[in-house]
């Protein structure tokens, strides 16, 4: 089936239907924010009455019905419940994950196109092609759909690739973004210069990474000044400087990595940046990578509207509170580092595991994936952090290396089928992923897990 072919579809449906009541339900991860941004901006536009809802995957029965309903960055794998939940809704779903079985005519999903939905285009890559598809215009909306895509990892090697290069090409054409090869450092526009390199974990630098000091004299020691009127960001360096500093990097990592992963490492610190030009010069909006870290940050604080309003264009005091949620986010990652470090890391054979009691399951994945980068854990062995939700289950979270993905260690795989062992569900990307276990089934789980990972290495 035509990809642009169901987009028009989709969107002359809602179009027919302009004088209805409408709801908007989304995600509420970054991309499933962006999503909803997108499509609410795109109705704002055609003037269709409509209000929205972000949530988590399994609070679908807490969402009200409406005449028309718009699910975004989710739907194509909750059709069966949804049909159940929305019997007299028209229904339309704007989503890239994979499914079965289509139950719905208006279901605007890549796979249905031989499209790859989980590399190729995120839920706000979806949501940006329904808005075009309802008003050619709307193409100025392309810096959203990349920060959800940026924000559902599909910048892996260092780029976007499939449809999001279509979207890539729209923002650019529109003036809103540029796509520039750059060091792979995150706080372009936010972070002194010291600060990037100090926090740059995937892969970890030797002797620098998680140590102020020594990266204030890696900079020195290759002629880059890290303050002049003011401290200096990423975005601050020259092409120059900036050579200079990613083949350092790249020398000093390499010296020390495994020999498999050598080849991979040049893509995990040069690559491509997306920049909006319409932001100011020092806004962590600036950049899509900071831009989706304060939209998780407004989902993972169950504040998801604050992000949908300011990717909208609504600052102001949207703008503020989202700032503060940001503030409150790190307060919380750093004060769960701090716990699993007095408690420590246990480990398995080919697994690094930590009790994250005390801290929410929304940010324990977030946790792992910082913990992961100091000295305490092996950069290149998969580390997994639970914590309780309910009296009977746990959130698991995995973080590891995207070197893994060399070994084609996929854990999000790994994850899905030990999971349902163990009447447990879980699944996600190959070195980003989680599930949810009966508390009395965490010890097998974790052995099966590790004993699964090791299979994958031999």
């Amino acid at each position: 089936m035509d990809f642009y072919e169901l987009a028009r579809r989709c969107a002359t449906h809602v179009r027919e239907h302009r004088d209805e009541e409408f709801r908007i339900v989304s995600h509420m991860d970054a991309d499933g924010i962006s999503s909803c941004a997108l499509v609410s901006t795109a109705l704002d536009r055609l003037g269709i009455e409509h209000d929205y809802t972000c949530i988590k995957l399994n609070e679908m029965n807490r969402v009200e019905p409406a005449d028309n309903m718009v699910f975004c960055d989710l739907g194509s794998g909750q059709q069966d419940q949804i049909a159940e939940l929305f019997p007299d809704s028209s229904v339309t779903i704007i989503d890239h994950h994979q499914f079965e079985d289509s139950l719905f005519d208006h279901h605007f999903n890549p796979f249905l196109a031989g499209v790859d939905g989980g590399s190729e285009i995120s839920g706000s890559g979806m949501s940006y092609f329904f808005a075009r598809a309802l008003d050619e215009s709307n193409t100025d909306l392309a810096p959203l759909a990349i920060v959800g895509a940026v924000g559902d990892m599909q910048a892996l090697w260092g780029r976007l690739k499939g449809m999001n290069r279509e979207i890539v090409a729209d923002g650019i054409s529109r003036g809103v973004l540029s796509a520039d090869p750059d060091l792979l450092l995150y706080g372009r526009f936010t972070r002194p210069i010291y600060k990037s390199i100090q926090f740059f974990s995937d892969p970890p630098i030797p002797g620098i990474s998680g140590s102020e000091s020594n990266a204030i004299a890696l900079l020195s020691s290759i002629g880059i000044s890290v303050r002049e009127d003011q401290w200096r960001t990423p975005s601050d360096l020259t092409l120059d400087e900036k050579q200079r500093l990613g083949t350092e990097i790249i020398r000093r990592i390499v010296s020390e990595l495994p020999p498999e992963f050598a080849r991979l490492a040049p893509n995990l610190v040069f690559g491509e940046t997306y920049t909006f030009i319409n932001e100011e010069r020092y806004s962590p909006l600036r950049d899509a990578s900071e831009f989706s870290t304060c939209l998780n940050a407004a989902g993972r604080h169950d504040c998801p509207d604050i992000g949908v309003e300011v990717a909208k264009g609504n600052r102001s005091i949207y703008y503020e509170k989202l700032m503060s949620l940001v503030r409150r986010h790190r307060q919380q990652l750093a004060k769960g580092i701090g716990l699993i470090e007095s408690r420590g890391i246990s480990r398995l054979s080919h697994l690094q595991y930590f009790d994250g009691t005390g801290i929410s399951d929304t940010l324990v994945g977030t946790v792992a994936g910082l913990v992961l980068g100091s000295k305490e854990c092996d950069p290149f062995t998969p580390l997994i952090g639970y914590t309780p939700t309910n009296d009977h289950m746990l959130k698991v979270s995995l973080r590891c290396s995207k070197l893994l993905v060399g070994r084609e260690l996929n854990m999000g795989r790994i994850l899905h089928d030990v999971s349902q062992r163990y009447d447990g569900a879980g699944g996600g990307h190959a070195f980003a992923c989680g599930a949810f276990i009966p508390h009395e089934h965490i010890t097998p789980f974790l052995e099966d897990v590790s004993h699964a990972v090791g299979a994958t290495a031999e």
